[in-house]
């Protein structure tokens, strides 16, 4: 037996050591291998050095691409490349035959200035495969020393043994916290159900297998038929021990306890692993829940993996709805793509959550309906070793090689059960809030910091020129006419200390404003609109009328239902995997645009048709926010910018009716964008807290992968609607939430001096683990809006209900006070200079009193028709109004 294992093993050297001499090698510091590979045209110079190939690159979207090369079939690569960049950024490298796609890439971030070692998974190739690498950035240079590769491993796994119910026996072990009951056999490890509320939901991980590498062998331990349990119970805790030895002498140790946590609302599971001798350790369960396992099976009504999955009622998980190919297997993911340490699935009118302390040396398991283990249920657990993309192919219960558990050097897990009655699954987020409530904010800089910032976006980078300003840079982003950055620019001058830069920002503003023809306030560069332009800058009233014919035109849109459908725009058809054609955040970001229309016009009908709108809204109650970026994701994609505009939509029902139903149903999708924030650091660096991912899925199906991989712009879009929700809703986590957004946001701008072109711009995306900020850079804008509540000044602009009357501010109302026939405000403007409040609502015009005096004859304009007074005021005001009916 040993002769022929060692045969075995040094055949599989052989065969690993004759593919590897069969791998192509680009040695970039050979003149020979530098030509046979050709540039783009935004690669102006290509040549060989002594320390490599090296790219002078002149444009958005360089590539070089090489020759094609014969590669072993049925091999599994890494690509071994060596490469230094001046700009940094991401790298991508394409494999193909017939032409390159996004689906057949690869990427790594590179750090700016330094020599990277990139080791990046391929499949198995095959013959006459070309290469084509992207190098980071639009500018500088690049050197690129060499390109190999290496056979890339994954271990093969056993059959994997399906749990099976506990014999639970009348010594059996009970432990009760609130609405859970976990029952554990006496003789068993992981042999326990979970109840909720009576009833039993899921059991625990009764035949887990412990993989470990000795000697160049693969071994497996049965823990069902190797350990020796025994379970006891004392003051309200419970607690397994199980011991063994393995094939190879070493003794282990698993404890796994169970006992209250928080008040008595979750159970905290505590699991410790030792073992005698060094082990390499390739599978080794901690912690298993198997959902619906001998009791309601595959059914679901909802389930939630943060950052990963978001499922509506029995839709499967690791599906290609949202995204194709390799990406899609999201059974075992990165954990650096987790953005909450949490699990939940809800199922019969209960929810079961799994909450974790997050490291790297443990990952997840998710699988819904359970394809790995074959329980008949679904599958929550915690797993040793991690998940990275060197450790092991996503998707995979097996890594690409061991990790080393020492001797007597515990291996500890601490979890938390959580569950109780509900419809959705998002108890199991409220319940992580309580249990470990939100992380500190993240250091921000002071206020003149932040000025500085904005400052430097708006004057020194590529976003304008000449009065003008694009959306983004670099790329196919037109200059144009922007109000919303006079406002911006404007709102920096009247908080900067340095007197030059204000004069700087002063004059670019008037140069921006000159450029704003009569009417079009609306032009904007940025993602967050508001009324404040008309405010500041144009004629309040005719902005007004302006506004009530655009609500009118967007009732067009809604279908019989209250929905709006998607109709594809192009070839594309981007509801094609959805199971509807309409979806809640496609809807509800019409909805909310008719309301804020209503309300700023006063249309008393085209309020009462955007309220009914709203009301058909509750159709998609206690489901998946969706749908709301179908310009480039697929209908059915979870997304960040859903929640914003469901929270935007019901948190202005509730101001213009004050019914409790709409404040519920805003603070309920308020909470559905909490699994998009970073609530864990998923890099351990500066930046990662609060980030946002936008959305769980990909663009067109294929590439971007945007799992892992956030983008501020989305999340302060949300960030923007939580600070207009806050204060309606007393106690909430919305604007601690919101400022830790914000403050992600402010992190992840380009500093001041970092980059002339990018300064004070925020990127599209950014890569948490290396610190990398990636093209493209959008305007101050977007993270402007909700700085300014941030650091509380007053915001661009803000609504206000008082009695029947809607007041729009380009700043806030900071006092007021309401009597029988009376109302009384003290606004502060956002800016200095003259602005208007627009106050809507009137049936007849009421006694106005400016700053405890009679106004000037042009500083109140009433228009009868249709119930609106428009004030024109300088600096902070107060405002009483009498006579009101």
């Amino acid at each position: 037996m040993v002769m022929r294992a060692g045969a075995f093993w040094l055949i599989l050297f052989l065969l690993r050591s004759a593919a590897a001499q069969q791998l192509p090698v680009f040695d970039f510091k050979n003149p020979k291998t530098a030509d046979e590979w050709k540039p783009n045209r935004n690669v102006s110079d290509l040549k060989a050095t002594g320390e490599g190939l090296l790219l002078k690159i002149d444009g958005l979207d360089p590539f070089i691409t090489g020759p094609a090369r014969d590669y072993p079939p049925g091999v599994l690569l890494w690509l071994r490349m060596r490469i230094k960049s001046e700009q940094g950024g991401a790298a991508q490298v394409f494999y193909y035959k017939d032409g390159p796609r996004e689906e057949h890439s690869v990427k790594a971030a590179v750090t700016a200035g330094e020599w990277e070692d990139l080791r990046l998974p391929l499949p198995a190739l095959g013959k006459g495969y070309h290469l084509r690498i992207d190098p980071p950035g639009d500018g500088g240079k690049t050197i690129i020393a060499r390109v190999a590769f290496e056979p890339r491993d994954i271990l093969k796994a056993p059959n994997w043994l399906a749990p099976v119910p506990p014999n639970i026996k009348a010594d059996s072990l009970s432990l009760k916290v609130g609405q859970l009951e976990l029952i554990h056999s006496s003789r068993e490890l992981g042999g326990f159900v979970v109840k909720v509320a009576g009833e039993p939901m899921a059991i625990g991980g009764n035949r887990g297998l412990i993989g470990y590498l000795h000697q160049g062998k693969l071994k497996w331990i049965d823990l069902h038929r190797a350990a020796q349990t025994e379970a006891r119970i004392g003051n309200e805790w419970i607690e397994a021990r199980a011991t063994f030895t393995d094939d190879d002498g070493a003794e282990w140790r698993i404890a796994q306890a169970f006992l209250p946590s928080n008040g008595n609302l979750a159970i905290e599971v505590r699991t410790v692993v030792t073992t005698s001798q060094d082990r390499l350790i390739v599978h080794l369960p901690l912690l298993f829940l198997f959902l619906g396992a001998g009791s309601f099976g595959e059914k679901k009504t909802q389930a939630i993996f943060p950052g990963l999955e978001y499922l509506d009622k029995d839709e499967p998980s690791s599906s290609e709805a949202d995204i194709e190919g390799p990406g899609s297997k999201r059974q075992v993911p990165d954990s650096a793509k987790i953005t909450i340490p949490l699990m939940s699935i809800a199922a019969n009118g209960r929810y079961l959550g799994l909450i974790w302390q997050a490291s790297d040396g443990i990952c997840a398991v998710f699988d819904s309906p359970d394809r790995l283990y074959i329980s008949g249920g679904h599958v929550m657990g915690l797993l040793f070793p991690g998940s990275d993309p060197t450790q092991r192919s996503e998707g995979n219960l097996m890594p690409s090689d061991g990790t080393m558990l020492r001797a007597k050097a515990p291996l500890a897990l601490r979890a938390t059960i959580v569950g109780g009655n509900a419809q959705s699954a998002i108890p199991a987020v409220w319940d992580y809030h309580f249990l470990n409530g939100l992380p500190k904010v993240p250091t921000a800089g002071l206020l003149a910091d932040y000025v500085r910032l904005g400052a430097a976006g708006w004057l020194d980078s590529k976003i304008g020129e000449q009065g003008l300003f694009r959306h983004a840079y670099p790329g196919q982003f037109n200059a144009h006419p922007a109000a919303d950055a006079v406002v911006m620019m404007d709102w920096l001058a009247a908080r900067c200390e340095d007197k030059a830069l204000a004069a700087k920002l002063a004059e670019r503003s008037k140069s921006a404003r000159a450029r704003v023809a009569y009417g079009d306030w609306s032009s904007a560069v940025g993602h967050i609109r508001t009324q404040a332009p008309a405010l500041l800058l144009g004629d309040a009233n005719e902005a007004a009328t302006r506004a009530a014919r655009q609500g009118w035109e967007l009732l067009k849109r809604f279908s019989g239902d209250g929905s709006v459908k998607y109709e594809p725009a192009g070839l594309l058809d981007y509801g094609r995997t959805h199971f509807a054609k309409d979806a809640n955040g496609l809807t509800a970001n019409i909805v909310a645009a008719v309301l804020g229309a209503g309300v700023f016009s006063g249309d008393r009908k085209l309020i009462d048709e955007g309220l009914l709108r709203l009301r058909a809204l509750d159709k998609y109650k206690n489901t998946v926010p969706r749908g709301a970026q179908t310009w480039e994701i697929p209908l059915h994609t979870p997304d960040i910018l859903a929640c914003a505009h469901l929270v935007r939509g019901y948190t202005l029902g509730y101001q213009i009716t004050g019914e409790k139903h709409f404040l519920e149903q805003a603070s309920y999708w308020a909470w559905t964008g909490v699994p998009f924030v970073y609530l864990h650091n998923p890099s351990g660096k500066p930046i990662g807290l609060y980030s946002t991912i936008a959305v769980f899925g990909a663009t067109q199906w294929k590439a971007p992968n945007w799992m892992g991989q956030p983008v501020q712009w989305c999340g302060l879009v949300y960030a923007d609607a939580l600070y207009r929700l806050a204060p309606l809703d007393p106690n909430s986590p919305w604007q601690q939430l919101a400022d830790g957004i914000t403050a992600s946001g402010i992190q992840q701008t380009w500093p001041v001096g970092s980059d002339p072109d990018r300064q004070g711009l925020l990127p599209d995306s950014f890569m948490p683990r290396r610190q990398i900020r990636v093209d493209v850079c959008i305007n101050p804008a977007t993270l402007q809006a909700p700085a300014a509540r941030f650091y509380r000044q007053p915001p661009i602009y803000s609504f206000h209900t008082f009695k029947d009357l809607f007041v729009h501010v380009p700043g806030e109302v900071i006092k007021s006070e309401e009597e029988r026939g009376s109302l009384w405000l003290r606004v502060r403007p956002c800016t200095n200079g003259a602005y208007s409040v627009l106050i809507c609502g009137f049936k007849q015009p009421p006694r106005v009193t400016i700053n405890a005096a009679p106004p000037a004859a042009d500083a109140v304009k009433f228009t009868k028709d249709d119930g609106r007074l428009i004030l024109r005021l300088t600096g902070e005001s107060s405002i009483l109004l009498d006579d009101l009916k």
